[in-house]
């Protein structure tokens, strides 16, 4: 592997995995405002019972469907197995 394909993966991995937790907390804040706003709950058990599991499977979740997303948009760059002839030595 040469530092051009190592650039596209440490790209990819840094963009996606930021991009699915930021989206996964704001998600997750928001859920869990409104579950303490609805259901009258102290801070500590929402955020242990609410917050915490929730942003778990959202990261999980957006890991695993935002790749083709973000290159379809042109934030990453293509794989790094199918990065091009141009970079093979």
């Amino acid at each position: 592997m040469n530092w051009k394909r190592l650039y596209a993966t440490v790209q990819s991995v840094c963009v996606v995995w930021g991009s699915a937790v930021g989206a996964g907390i704001i998600v997750a804040m928001l859920a869990t405002g409104l579950c303490r706003f609805a259901f009258n709950l102290d801070e500590k058990p929402v955020m242990l019972f609410v917050f915490c599991p929730l942003l778990f499977a959202l990261v999980v979740y957006w890991v695993r469907t935002l790749p083709p997303r973000l290159r379809k948009a042109g934030m990453i760059s293509d794989e790094p197995d199918k990065f091009g002839p141009w970079f093979k030595n």
